[in-house]
């Protein structure tokens, strides 16, 4: 045997555990490179999502301004130039809406007003714009501000004459909504480097219809014969966009925006760093997505991809560590790759663990469904026969039962009708659970006014007062609203009904709304009052705490209550003693807020 032949016979182990150990290191690599380019994915993927969130933020305000904007005609029979710029400028766009180039109100001009219109607003037509020969309507631009140099050039100006701009505001005009218009270049200040005043940048526009107050607006052919005019928002992209995902998408992945469904370069809106990468991938390039968001009516398509540095970082700091720790300690390489493969699996089980949990959560929502069904459909029929032939049964054979009879059969008739309202506000609870909510500006104040009219309605004989706070607004879901408040004013007539002079309150109770740091509503009564003592029992479904011979339900209204709140982002509470009467407070998400001040207005219930 040669000394070679012996010197690897004898290193023979140390070549195994090398061996072992280069083979260790390398499986810790790849791995470490698997999840290294999963956690870049995982980034990439928060980061697009963190930026679309962004956008649809950025221009839902903005919109939403131009909701105020529109708030303004609807609020006076006509407004004037000073209260158009006194709007604007209480809106800040510098600091809060830098991407508003400019806020301006389009007015619809029939031919024959024409004459009258310029003399009023001392504007003249735009020539360059308007065509040859008379035309049936006009749309000038009446208001504009800022006034700035360049938001001049539109004063006068009959942006109907635009095709663009034409199908946007008739889109606009006949949907009600707000509509943004395709890729406009929008005149602007020039940078402070360029030689020339102003500038073209890319843009967008976006027109809401303003229409005539009274007139019918629920359909086509109405909102068409209403319109009054636009409230018209012209945009840079290059402004409105930069700066607003500071903290918000890792700047190492480009980001571009182009309107419509597809990335060609005419319909480009925004590119950050200037280079064009929607349909020109490089080989090597990964990591890219393709999104849409809908802007004012308008879709958006957003294009995301991964510049080198942004895998090439991670991946390299990864590398080096996994390789030095390999040479040092192949043991820990070994720990490294058994944990990685328990993260895995872990990862794996937690899928499969959510997978079974959302079908056991479908599987829960048929049979809830189902129960519903039954409850509606199957358990009605047999009550319905019970009362019925119990009241046959009374009626056609009265005469043959003693007292004691009659008054077993009509214990039965009430015990039927009480489970049939047990099974109404049961279900009303779950559709009050299951149902979308859709939210809107609600009048509070009608909307007490008219529950306290039908209250009355059905207790005519009754003498309430019911002082209501007038001008109360709240954005909320108005069906489930009106719920709440059926319940909560229901009881109050309820629990005063043995009052001689019944009181019944409703307005905003503002010591609590300044510790709350929100605004807080109260229903107050002078009637029974409650036991504070149970009143962590209050809002629990078929709860009371007064007997069904002092006060007749069943227990589930103020359980409805609380879910209505709840599903609003708000809560409901009450404070009251016995004989002294209750008041219940709630509150809700983004709750309910004043209009100018009036005086507050008294309700008699004769």
């Amino acid at each position: 045997m040669s000394g070679f032949t012996k010197y690897l016979s004898r290193m023979a182990v140390a070549y195994g555990v090398l061996l072992i150990s280069v083979l260790l290191s390398l499986i810790a690599f790849f791995y470490v490179r698997a999840g290294a380019e999963v956690e870049n994915e995982i980034r990439f993927n928060e980061a697009t999502d963190a930026t679309r969130e962004a956008i649809g933020s950025v221009t839902s305000s903005y919109v939403d301004a131009m909701l105020g904007a529109r708030g303004l005609f609807d609020a006076s029979d006509s407004v004037t130039s000073e209260e158009w710029r006194g709007f604007v400028e209480s809106l800040q766009p510098d600091e809060q809406y830098p991407g508003l180039q400019a806020l301006g109100y389009v007015e619809y001009v029939r031919s024959e007003e024409l004459k009258g219109f310029l003399e009023r607003e001392s504007l003249t037509l735009r020539p360059d714009l308007e065509p040859s020969g008379e035309r049936a309507v006009y749309y000038p631009v009446t208001y504009v501000e800022p006034q700035s140099s360049a938001n001049k050039e539109l004063l006068g100006r009959d942006l109907h004459t635009s095709t663009v701009h034409r199908a946007t505001m008739n889109r606009a005009r006949d949907s009600g909504e707000a509509q943004a218009t395709s890729v406009v270049y929008v005149l602007g200040e020039a940078p402070k480097d360029s030689v020339a005043d102003l500038s073209l940048r890319r843009g967008f526009a976006v027109y809401l219809p303003v229409y005539s107050d009274g007139k019918p607006t629920d359909t086509v052919e109405g909102r068409r014969k209403a319109l009054e005019g636009f409230v018209v928002g012209t945009f840079r992209m290059d402004q409105l966009l930069n700066g607003v995902f500071e903290g918000v998408y890792d700047p190492k992945v480009d980001f571009e925006v182009y309107d419509g469904g597809g990335f060609l370069g005419d319909q480009l809106l925004y590119d950050d760093d200037g280079v064009l990468r929607a349909g020109n991938e490089e080989p090597d390039q990964t990591l890219t997505r393709e999104s849409n968001i809908e802007v004012a009516g308008r879709e958006w398509s957003l294009y995301f991809t991964a510049l080198p540095e942004f895998e090439r970082g991670s991946f390299d700091r990864l590398s080096v560590l996994v390789l030095l720790s390999g040479l040092a300690v192949s043991l820990l390489l070994f720990g490294v790759s058994r944990m990685l493969v328990r993260s895995r699996l872990s990862a794996e089980q937690s899928a499969l663990d959510l997978e079974v949990a959302n079908r056991d959560l479908g599987a829960a929502n048929r049979e809830l469904e189902a129960f519903s069904h039954s409850v509606s459909h199957d358990l009605r029929a047999p009550l319905r026969s019970i009362d019925g032939f119990s009241r046959i049964v009374i009626e056609d054979y009265s005469d043959k039962l003693d007292d004691e009879g009659r008054s077993y059969l009509n214990r039965v008739r009430a015990a039927s009708q009480r489970m049939g309202l047990l099974i109404d506000d049961l279900l009303n609870l779950s559709r009050v659970t299951r149902s979308s909510m859709r939210r809107e500006t609600v009048d509070l104040s009608v909307l007490v006014d008219e529950v306290v009219r039908v209250l009355k309605e059905s207790e005519p004989g009754r003498s309430v007062e019911a002082i209501v706070q007038p001008g109360l607004e709240a954005s909320a879901d108005p069906r489930l609203l009106r719920v709440a408040l059926e319940n909560l004013l229901g009881n109050a007539w309820k629990f005063t009904s043995a009052n001689d002079a019944s009181l019944i309150e409703f307005g905003v109770e503002r010591d609590l709304a300044s510790q709350e740091n929100q605004t807080v509503y109260f229903v107050r009564d002078n009637g029974a009052g409650f036991d504070m003592a149970y009143a962590d029992k209050l809002f629990g479904a078929f709860q009371r705490l007064h007997s069904p011979e002092e006060f007749e339900g069943t227990g589930v209204g103020l359980a409805t209550v609380k879910r209505v709140m709840r599903r609003h982002g708000g809560d409901v509470w009450a404070t009251s003693s016995v004989g002294e009467g209750a008041t219940f407070f709630f509150t809700l998400d983004g709750g309910p807020r004043l209009k100018p001040e009036t005086a507050q207005r008294e309700v008699e219930i004769a």
